[in-house]
């Protein structure tokens, strides 16, 4: 197969629950960030998101409150939340993969666990270049 660059995996499940964004297929490497972007839960209360990378979290956002904007932009893998959506107008309201770079081998993957409380909207990209090997 050839080699790959771009958005490897993407994921947009906002209830409550683990999500695989991506996989290293058997015989590739990837070489990866993370971009995400989601708007909080519309009830009273709050609510968590984990990102992690072949198990292990990455960013751990605890207590999101209701109707706030999280994502990642180029210096931050978590934004504190707004009220504002993501406009562009600044970096820190411009959605972007974090700087973070991650290295997987086959069978490795990238996931996310939304809890306590469904979000309204959720997008979680992997991007970067995946070669065989």
């Amino acid at each position: 197969m050839a080699d790959q660059i771009g958005v490897l995996g993407e994921a947009t499940t906002a209830t409550a629950a683990t999500t695989t964004v991506y996989t290293c297929p058997a015989a590739k490497a990837a070489r990866v960030k993370i971009m995400w972007s989601g708007l909080s839960h519309a009830s009273t209360g709050t609510g968590d998101l984990t990102l992690t990378v072949n198990g292990i979290n990455v960013a751990v956002v605890l207590n999101i409150t209701a109707a706030r904007y999280v994502h990642s932009n180029s210096t931050l893998m978590v934004n504190p939340e707004t009220a504002a959506a993501p406009t562009g107008a600044t970096a820190l309201l411009t959605v972007a993969p974090a700087p973070f770079e991650y290295f997987l081998s086959a069978g490795d993957t990238v996931t996310y666990t939304v809890a306590t409380l469904t979000m309204q909207a959720l997008n979680v990209q992997v991007v970067g270049t995946e070669i065989d090997v």
